[in-house]
């Protein structure tokens, strides 16, 4: 008898030990399809419009670079004396000598002595919004990145758990079909019928929340790539 006993507990062991051991069938296992499918995400997402924005923001820095160094000809000026000389009309006697006027041609250069300084200040200015706009560019990709990433983790897992919440319920489904079966024929308490219909309705709650979650980590990912997911899936 003991021995029975023993040889019971010990399969019951092992058995309690394998299924504990035994990996979930539903588990998202990395895949070259997979990692192509991240690659393909973080893709779409870095051509979204805040990448874009960012884009055009070290431009512009870069279009201030160059109108800080071209602001010194701001400051070359070019004048002309319109007289009978300049105008072709002179004639070379001394009446018409008399109302020439000299210099014929001007040409000035005015540099205010501030600018020595603050317009080299100003370029280094430019040329650092340039730098920031570039480091603030890759921190936003890096974000991004790590978003979509995330976020595809997070619907990969909710997928995962609504089909075996899908499969709980399903079972709960079948098992208050039989119940209800017995309920009608006047086999089973209207206690029992009771207790079967809250279990299968709590099952079909968490079915309903997940698919709910699933949803929207869908319409969060969509909105960082620009396209449906399931075009992206289809990479698989």
């Amino acid at each position: 008898m003991k021995r029975i006993l023993l040889f019971s507990c010990a399969a019951l062991l092992s058995t309690y030990l394998q299924a504990q051991t035994k990996p979930t069938h539903n588990a998202s296992q990395p895949s070259p399809a997979n990692n192509a499918i991240k690659e393909r995400l973080v893709e779409l997402a870095l051509n979204n419009p805040q990448m874009r924005i960012a884009g055009y923001q070290q431009d512009k820095t870069g279009y201030e670079i160059t109108k800080a160094n071209a602001a010194w000809l701001n400051y070359v000026t070019a004048s002309v004396n319109l007289n009978e000389v300049t105008t072709g009309i002179y004639k070379n006697d001394a009446a018409n000598g008399r109302n020439i006027y000299y210099p014929l041609w001007n040409v000035g250069i005015n540099v205010p002595l501030g600018s020595l300084i603050t317009k080299p200040a100003e370029v280094k200015i430019a040329k650092k919004n340039k730098a920031i706009a570039e480091e603030q560019k890759e921190g936003i990709a890096r974000l991004i990145k790590r978003q979509v990433l995330s976020l595809y983790e997070d619907y990969q897992n909710k997928v995962d758990l609504l089909q075996m919440q899908t499969e709980l319920t399903d079972d709960d489904a079948a098992a208050f079909a039989t119940v209800e079966e017995k309920f009608s024929g006047g086999g089973i308490s209207y206690q029992e019928y009771s207790i079967a219909s809250k279990a299968l309705n709590e099952q079909l709650v968490r079915q309903k929340v997940l698919q709910k979650e699933v949803n929207v980590l869908k319409l969060e990912i969509e909105e960082m790539i620009g396209v449906k997911l399931e075009e992206v899936l289809l990479q698989k």
